[in-house]
C-alpha cells in the first residue's frame, strides 16, 4: 500500500509549526483551533480514515515544567487519494461529536470549559452515520494508544549551530512508526523511524536551517495503524500520541 505524510490539521497547544518572535510569556492551557503540528499518516487508497490523538506538552514555566493532555479526533471519508471528502452525517468519538469543516474533513475542537478534550486513555469508540459503522480502536478489538515516556531532559533551549538528539526518557511500545520533528521559524524537519526507536539525532545543518526564535518546538509520535472493513468501506484506522516541549533556538 502507497503512503504519503501530510500535516493533517489537528488541535494542539503550544506545538505550532511557526514560532513566536515576541517574547516568551506564561501558558494558560487554552484550546487553540486547528493547526497543521502532529503529522499524521496519510494513505492513497481506501475509503477513509479515523485518527485518534493524545498531545502531550511540556512547557517550562516559573513553577517547573507543566504537562497538559489534549484529546482529539480527525476523520475523512471519500477518495483518500485526491482528498475529496463525502458528507458522512454525524461522527462521534467516545461520545463527542466531530465538526464538520468546509471541505467534509471532521475534527473535534476543544472547547474553553472542555480544556483536555476527548478521554482516550482507555476506550476508542468511533459512531459514524455514513458509512454506518461502530468501531472501538481501543485495547482488546483495536490496537490502543501508542506507549511512550517523556521527551529527555529538562531543556528549554536549542543551539542552533550544533548537532541535536532529541529523545525519549524510556522506551516505546506498541507503535509501528515513531515521527521525530524539530519546528522553526523558517521550516519544520520531520524523520519517520521505525516503531521502536527512542532517539534521533537533527545533524547541525538542519538544525542551521530552521533559523533562530523563541516559542518554537519538538514532538515525538509514535503511532499505530490498522485497516478495517467497517460499514462495508476500507478505513484506515490510527492512533497517535504525540509528545511535544515548547524550546527556543538560538
Amino acid at each position: 500500500m502507497s503512503k504519503q505524510l501530510f500535516l493533517i490539521a489537528l488541535a494542539t497547544i503550544g506545538t505550532l509549526a511557526s514560532c513566536s518572535k515576541a517574547d516568551p510569556t506564561t501558558p494558560t492551557p487554552t484550546p487553540t483551533p486547528p493547526s497543521s503540528a502532529a503529522a499524521t499518516p496519510s494513505y492513497a487508497t481506501g475509503d477513509g480514515a479515523i485518527v485518534a490523538l493524545i498531545t502531550r506538552t511540556t512547557t517550562n514555566t516559573p513553577i517547573g515544567a507543566v504537562d497538559f493532555d489534549l484529546g482529539t479526533g480527525v476523520a475523512v471519508f471519500g477518495s483518500l487519494s485526491s482528498t475529496t471528502y463525502n458528507d458522512a452525517g454525524k461522527v462521534t468519538l467516545n461520545g463527542k461529536e466531530l465538526t464538520k469543516q468546509s471541505n467534509n474533513a471532521y475534527v473535534y475542537t476543544p472547547s474553553t470549559t472542555d480544556v483536555t478534550g476527548i478521554d482516550l486513555d482507555g476506550a476508542i469508540n468511533w459512531s459514524v452515520t455514513t458509512p454506518t459503522f461502530t468501531y472501538n480502536a481501543g485495547s482488546g478489538t483495536g490496537r490502543g494508544m501508542p506507549n511512550a515516556t517523556a521527551i529527555a531532559g529538562t531543556y528549554s533551549t536549542v543551539d542552533a549551530n550544533a548537532a541535536f538528539t532529541l529523545e525519549l526518557s524510556g522506551s516505546v511500545s506498541n507503535a509501528d512508526s515513531v515521527y521525530f520533528q524539530i519546528n522553526g521559524p523558517s521550516k519544520s524537519i520531520l524523520k519517520r523511524m521505525s516503531g521502536t526507536t527512542s532517539s534521533v539525532t537533527f545533524t547541525a545543518d538542519e538544525v542551521k536551517s530552521l533559523g533562530k526564535s523563541v516559542g518554537c518546538s519538538v514532538t515525538i509520535a509514535p503511532w499505530n495503524h490498522q485497516q478495517k472493513t467497517l460499514g462495508g468501506k476500507i478505513i484506515h484506522v490510527i492512533n497517535e500520541l504525540a509528545i511535544s516541549r515548547t524550546i527556543e533556538i538560538k
